[in-house]
């Protein structure tokens, strides 16, 4: 298995679906997973700690394992078959553990919520992943030089 963190979360702009870039933090492998607008928005808010009014979904699942006094141990992005990917939440519980099959973007969300750690199968990473093959965040800062220099205009045709 493979640590991971969150490198960010983007809009695919073929698809205009969301996708959430892990990043493996040994190798700097990227692993892009599509996820649903809902997920993205609940992913961000709580990275922004940003709280709503009302629990959104991912904040009731935690309170309510945390009124079980269940403790979420990790998550797992463990399986790619035919274009889907797969996860798992590990708990643990008055001295026994389980696993719960759950969809990579809720327990993504709930993991960002617990503060616990994501790792991705080496399997997943050889079927999925992409080579951080530049200094990103070198990238990112040469991004935002562009985008305060530059202005509507500047892309009128003549």
């Amino acid at each position: 298995m493979n640590k991971m963190e969150i490198h960010g979360v983007n809009l695919d702009v073929q698809t205009n679906q969301p996708v959430i870039l892990l990043r493996d933090t040994s190798t700097r492998r990227l692993l892009p997973i599509w996820i649903g607008q809902f997920e993205a928005t609940a992913i961000l808010m709580e990275m922004q700690g940003i709280k709503p009014s009302r629990p959104l979904t991912h904040d009731l699942l935690k309170t309510v394992l945390d009124r079980l006094e269940a403790q979420i141990k990790r998550i797992v992005i463990s399986d790619l078959r035919e274009g889907t990917f797969f996860a798992e939440i590990h708990l643990s519980t008055d001295g026994s553990s389980f696993v719960i099959d759950a969809r990579p973007s809720d327990a993504i969300a709930l993991a960002v919520r617990a503060q616990i750690p994501i790792f991705a199968e080496d399997v997943v990473l050889e079927q999925a992943s992409i080579d951080d093959e530049h200094d990103s965040e070198a990238e990112v800062e040469r991004f935002r030089e562009f985008i305060e220099t530059v202005s509507p205009e500047d892309f009128l045709s003549d």
